[in-house]
């Protein structure tokens, strides 16, 4: 018994004892098969999950002026991060070169010494540090020089140095024209330019093959699947930088100077449409102004007294008016039903013409001659104004166009004729208002402004923008002489002659309106001044629109508050623009008239008056001060004495703003001209961040 169960003991031991040694020699066996024939297998698996395509973002592409300037560019920064994995691999690379990149690091940056890059690169090198940060945000020159320093020179699978580029857009000219190029932000709101052509601008993406490491960090692979990406295409545009900052520096010190919430300035070539300048600023909350919206394309409000010339234009083409046409005003008021309509001032007579009525803004004119004409068609009024593109948005090369209110001629009241005849139950957009102008100054005939004027690829051009007639003919031949002698005499007798000047004919309207604020109606009384014309009247090549939304001091009519910008303006086109100038004697002498210009830069006066055929006597340089005598001009020295206040009076106003502002004062402008007259005494200490106001002749 003891001997069979001694048998059955061993028989069973080793039965386990094969059923393990078989167990194993299987698992050895699996083991072998997995990593020798499905190894291959296994491997681009666990690849597939760790190595993959990352989208790469193409290079932005720029937007130019007109001159090809820059307005928007990427400029490329790059991080560089060092994997210490692979110095592992050529561990000498490492301790051979430690030394000297140190020493270049801290040359470069001179934020850390030598021994404290030095330790911190062993350091992290212990670490293993896969993707370590060494730089942000560096320069491309920067990359390239730091590409050849030693260890970095021997490339990425021996160095591990690692480059991820990040774009960064920039405006080269800062603020100006800010609205207008725009931005795309991550949410997808889209503004301006940078908006409208963002995907022609985005160009097409690329792709590279990263891995992902410890820590869900990838970092990029040199691998031949990759894919370049597309740079995008360049925008240009239509805006002159000049004028631009002209409008732009124009509006922002009328802003200032009569606290007025937002404005907008546009400037546009009566023939083609083409947008010079298109600027547009509003006030914030810490009470500076900055490009906050595009007013001049997105803002629809009532035009108010602007807008009375498209009903003289309506009254005109249905032969029921012409420019001397008698309208009886009484004593400037007028009731219409329940509603009376006054005049600002009382009127020079009861009786005026219409070309009057609109030269001195005559409500009561206007409303009593539409009321007389159209109360019983009204459709037919709408029809003109429908013909004039004051019923459809405005859809520029720029996103947000407003959308114009006006209601169908069934809906309108009693009044309406009459209230829209002068600017109100109507609401329109800057540019609305500028191109029906533009349209009389071009005879009638009615183009689309722009802004676009090509888009280039590889400096080859892809798309352009060609003039766009809207309406071939607004008016007729007679219409349209009658409404432009009508605006000059706006300039020349009406209620814009502080537009007037000898070198440069204007025409245009004023527009001074109360604005409605939503429930509360016209309780508020807030004004918006504008000013809408074009230059030369004789020969119109621009037309250009101002308009200032609630002026807070200093006045708020549109001839004083918008004129005064429209004036800078075409007086800075003007001086740009020689084809406008009328023939010059260049054989002036003392005798027949040489040319005021008391005190000025040295190199600017000779400059000035050898232009002329005038002798120049005294060498001097810096400030000086001419004095005229019969063998010519003499140049006298300046002084100008440091810390206190210089004697600016015979400057121009630019040069007085340079020299004022160079000293740290403040400078506030009333008038046009030259300096006549300064709030501080000449030789008055300065004491810096005083405003000194200048008095122009």
């Amino acid at each position: 018994m003891a001997s069979n169960k001694k048998k059955e003991i061993l028989l069973r031991a080793y039965f386990g004892f094969m059923f393990i040694c078989i167990l194993g020699v299987s698992i050895i066996g699996r083991a072998f098969y997995i990593q020798s024939v499905q190894g291959v297998y296994y491997r681009s698996l666990a690849d597939s999950l760790t190595i993959f395509p990352k989208k790469v973002m193409a290079e932005r592409g720029n937007i130019y002026s007109e001159d090809g300037r820059l307005l928007a560019t990427t400029l490329p920064t790059f991080d560089i991060r060092i994997d210490f994995k692979t110095t592992y691999t050529h561990p000498e690379v490492f301790k051979e070169n430690i030394d000297s990149l140190s020493i270049l690091l801290a040359g470069m940056f001179k934020d850390k010494s030598k021994e404290q890059y030095k330790n911190e690169l062993i350091t992290e090198r212990h670490k293993k540090n896969r993707y370590y940060l060494l730089k942000r945000n560096i320069s491309f020159n920067q990359l390239a020089e730091m590409k050849q320093w030693p260890m970095f020179r021997e490339g990425q699978y021996k160095s591990g140095m690692l480059s991820t580029q990040n774009d960064k857009r920039l405006m080269p000219f800062g603020l100006l024209a800010k609205r207008t190029i725009g931005f795309t932000n991550t949410d997808g709101r889209k503004v301006g330019l940078e908006g409208q052509y963002d995907e022609p601008l985005r160009g097409a993406q690329g792709e590279v093959m990263v891995q992902k490491i410890a820590g869900g960090v990838t970092i990029p692979l040199d691998s031949k699947e990759g894919i370049a990406p597309q740079t995008g295409k360049d925008i240009y545009t239509t805006i002159d930088i000049e004028l631009q900052d002209v409008a732009e520096d124009a509006l922002f010190r009328s802003l200032q100077h009569h606290q007025a919430e937002h404005g907008c300035v546009v400037l546009m070539e009566v023939k083609t449409g083409k947008i010079k300048a298109i600027a547009n600023l509003g006030l914030t909350k810490d009470s500076s102004y900055t490009e906050n919206f595009n007013y001049a394309v997105g803002e629809a409000t009532e035009p108010g007294s602007t807008f009375k010339l498209a009903t003289a234009a309506s009254v005109m083409e249905d032969g029921l008016a012409n420019s001397n046409t008698l309208i009886d005003v009484g004593n400037g008021e007028a009731k219409f039903y329940s509603l009376t309509i006054k005049d600002h001032e009382a009127p020079e007579t009861p009786k005026l013409t219409l070309k009057r009525s609109i030269e001195v803004s005559s409500n009561v004119a206007m409303a009593k001659l539409a009321f007389q004409s159209y109360s019983s068609a009204p459709e037919k009024f709408y029809k003109h104004l429908e013909s004039f593109g004051f019923t459809k948005p405005i859809n520029i090369e720029l996103p947000g166009a407003g959308n114009p209110i006006l209601a169908d001629p069934k809906k309108w009241s009693g009044v309406s004729v009459a209230y829209i005849a002068h600017g109100y139950e109507i609401q329109l957009t800057p540019l609305h208002i500028l191109q029906f102008y533009n349209a009389i100054a071009n005879n009638g005939v009615m183009v689309k402004p722009y802004i676009v004027d090509k888009v280039k690829e590889y400096n080859k051009t892809v798309d352009s923008t060609r003039t766009t007639v809207v309406n071939e003919k607004i008016c007729s031949e007679q219409t349209d002489k009658e409404l432009r002698a009508i605006l000059e005499g706006v300039v020349e007798n009406g209620t814009a002659m502080n537009l007037k000047t000898d070198y440069l004919h204007v025409a245009g309207k004023t527009g001074t309106a109360v604005i409605a604020q939503g429930n509360q109606g016209y309780k508020k009384r807030i004004y918006q001044a504008s000013f809408c014309g074009y230059f030369p009247a004789e020969n119109p090549q621009y037309s250009m629109i101002v308009v200032i939304n609630s002026p807070g001091t200093n006045g708020y009519y549109g001839n004083v508050v918008a004129g005064s910008i429209f004036k800078e303006v075409a007086d800075k086109v003007y001086s740009l623009s020689l084809d406008m100038h009328q023939a010059v004697n260049h054989n002036l002498t003392a005798e027949n008239n040489i040319p005021s210009i008391q005190k000025a830069n040295a190199g600017d006066l000779s400059s000035i008056y050898k232009f002329f055929g005038v002798k120049v006597n005294g060498a001097v340089s810096g400030w000086a001060t001419a004095n005229v005598n019969d063998k010519g001009v003499s140049l006298s020295e300046n002084e100008i004495a440091n810390g206190v206040v210089p004697d600016v009076t015979g400057m121009t106003m630019k040069d007085a703003i340079y020299m004022l502002e160079s000293m740290g004062m403040k400078v506030n402008i009333s008038g046009m001209g030259s300096v006549r007259q300064q709030s501080i005494e000449p030789g008055t200490k300065i004491i810096k961040g005083n405003t000194i106001t200048i008095q122009l002749s």
